[in-house]
């Protein structure tokens, strides 16, 4: 057995070691991605930020979430979010994404008033007191700059510490080309701290794309703009180097998407839609006499546990709001009133027909969103 004794391993036309030892007997190794490695598959702490699900539909101007995690923010001016589909076989963007997401700004004039496309990670004692690095690419319509900031949220409920704004808050120029944006920054430290009791703490990454004099200290003083922007690929990580975007196997991400929002509709089918593909439910009532009945009520598992208790909204097969169908011989009917939640937890829910029913069939969402 023989030993090799060499302080690095590099390469004639390289300008640094790929492998630096250190006496000690560690070493540092430069890698240029780690995706198809042991370690790859949670660098990135932003769920879906290759945009590939959008469970709620494709195009939305109100605020609330819009793409799967991604939150369309606005105060006073108008902003909209809508899912657009990457050239194939484009190379602007590496990795051949399928989406990115767009967004079009109406700015209003007044020092209150923004858009923001806000992405919210669970537990605000993520990376605290740890240097990250924020990358994503982005283009617009015209040059125009964008502001990036991180904060810290410490949840709703009891007496929480105010919320930690305009961390490694940086201005950006785009064009109308394709380019990465990145960041680094340090986050605060949580010490002495105080959560919230509502358990819905988070670290918040906002991209702001108007802005009024009342955010310059949050914004670099970015100001009001109209415009459309283009943003794909968004990753925050550990460190202070972007390394290349994470590509978690799909089914793995939509799996993340569902801790927070699932139903039961096809992963394409905006919910609210006219369709009997995934419908769930089953028979509701047997007999125990000519004058009593009870209603064994279907149990629903959720196909991933969720963050929280989440919030259930239900359709018939037409589409219509709280609601439940029934097939009775031979033929579909829909009743005007929402099955009757018994219980609802993280893992599944129990619902019955508040009516004479011998089945009840019924799509869902259930909602346990930050």
């Amino acid at each position: 057995m023989s030993t090799l004794r060499l302080q690095a391993i590099q390469h004639p036309s390289a300008a640094t070691p790929a492998v630096a030892l250190n006496n000690d007997g560690t070493a540092a190794a430069l890698l240029s991605t780690i995706n198809g490695g042991p370690l790859a598959g949670f660098r990135n702490a932003v769920i879906n930020g290759n945009f590939d699900f959008w469970q709620r539909g494709t195009y939305f101007t109100g605020i609330g979430y819009g793409a799967d995690r991604f939150i369309n923010s606005m105060a006073f001016s108008g902003c909209f979010m809508q899912r657009q589909l990457f050239a194939y076989g484009q190379t602007d963007v590496p990795g051949n994404p399928r989406y990115f997401c767009r967004m079009g700004v109406t700015s209003v004039v007044g020092a209150s008033n923004y858009a923001i496309l806000m992405h919210r990670i669970e537990d605000v004692c993520t990376f605290a007191g740890q240097t990250v690095t924020v990358s994503f690419y982005a283009k617009a319509d015209a040059i125009r700059p964008i502001a990036v900031e991180l904060t810290q949220f410490f949840g709703n409920g009891g007496s929480p510490s105010a919320e930690v704004t305009a961390a490694g808050v940086t201005k950006v120029t785009l064009g109308t080309t394709w380019q990465r944006v990145t960041l680094t920054a340090t986050l605060p430290s949580v010490s002495g701290k105080v959560l919230g009791t509502a358990g819905d703490d988070y670290l918040g990454l906002y991209i702001w794309f108007d802005a009024g004099s009342s955010y310059n200290s949050r914004t670099n003083s970015l100001g009001q703009q109209s415009g459309q922007f283009d943003i794909a690929q968004v990753q925050v990580e550990p460190g202070s180097v972007a390394t290349p975007f994470e590509q978690r196997p799909r089914a793995v991400e939509l799996a993340l998407c569902q801790r927070y929002y699932e139903k039961s509709y096809n992963i394409d089918t905006a919910p609210g839609s006219t369709t009997d593909d995934g419908l769930v439910g089953g028979q509701t009532f047997y007999t125990w006499s000519t004058t009593q009945y009870a209603i064994p009520a279907p149990s629903i598992a959720y196909k991933t546990i969720k963050r929280a208790t989440p919030a259930l909204t239900f359709w018939n097969r037409s589409g219509n709001a709280s609601q439940f169908s029934y097939y009775v011989n031979g033929t579909w009917q829909n009743f005007n009133q929402a099955p009757t939640v018994i219980s609802n937890g993280q893992s599944s829910f129990v619902a019955y027909p508040t009516t004479f029913s011998g089945c009840m069939y019924f799509h869902f969402v259930s909602n346990a969103e930050l």
